[in-house]
């Protein structure tokens, strides 16, 4: 008895106590939010990126100009090439690349090279646009000095003071005589005469201005005003 006893003893001394329950770290609530917004951050850079591709995508091939083409001008194949840019919704004002290039149209205003052929300066062909060649002297100082081919010119005429009449009685103002008129060719004149003040400057007008500057030149002193690039068009008279 006594044996079995401390036998009884010796194991209940010998024995492991229980391991204590282990306590679980639980997940912060702020570490939740902070996972939220970096998912929307990522998702946001991918849509923003994805909508920067799509959008640098967007251009278009047009037609435009290889060198400066006067008002009047048919247009050949070294006229035009083909360029790719963004429009950002003005596509329908000028001449898509995607089709064949306009080949025998001709110029209704002035356009420069490089620019974006724009629908609104073609004409068809066919359409009336003959003109005549017409030297118009001018004197030194009454026209833009960095005048050149292709630039296009208002005419004005100021009448000659009649003779015997006074400043104040015969004072005319300026009149225009032809508007968006293109300059073919201007030369100094040469020898001696007495309009060596003159520049022979040579237009390109419609027949039925041709007797308005003839007789403007007959009236007084012709002065030409210089027409801004994107202000000149097909030449018009003043009737």
């Amino acid at each position: 008895m006594h044996g079995a006893a401390a036998v009884r003893k010796d194991a209940r001394v010998t024995d492991s106590p229980p391991s204590p329950k282990a306590n679980r770290l639980a997940t912060p609530g702020w570490l939740d939010t902070r996972l939220v917004l970096g998912v929307l951050l990522v998702l946001t850079s991918v849509v923003v990126g994805a909508r920067v591709l799509s959008s640098a995508d967007r251009s278009q091939t047009v037609w435009a100009t290889t060198h400066d083409l006067a008002p009047g001008a048919q247009l050949a194949d070294r006229d035009l090439t083909r360029v790719r840019v963004r429009l950002f919704g003005h596509s329908e004002n000028y001449v898509r690349g995607t089709g064949p290039a306009p080949v025998g149209y001709f110029l209704r205003r002035g356009v420069g090279g490089g620019e974006l052929l724009p629908f609104n300066a073609l004409s068809k062909p066919g359409a009336d646009l003959s003109f005549r060649f017409l030297t118009v002297p001018v004197r030194r100082g009454h026209l833009p000095p960095n005048l050149t081919s292709g630039a296009q010119v208002d005419v004005y005429v100021s009448p000659e003071s009649k003779a015997g009449a006074t400043t104040s009685a015969s004072a005319t103002p300026p009149r225009l005589v032809v508007r968006n008129v293109t300059v073919l060719l201007r030369r100094a004149s040469g020898g001696l005469s007495a309009s060596n003040d003159d520049e022979p400057v040579v237009l390109r007008v419609r027949p039925a201005d041709v007797p308005l500057l003839l007789a403007a030149m007959s009236e007084g002193r012709i002065d030409l005003v210089g027409v801004p690039r994107k202000q000149e068009s097909e030449t018009t008279g003043t009737s």
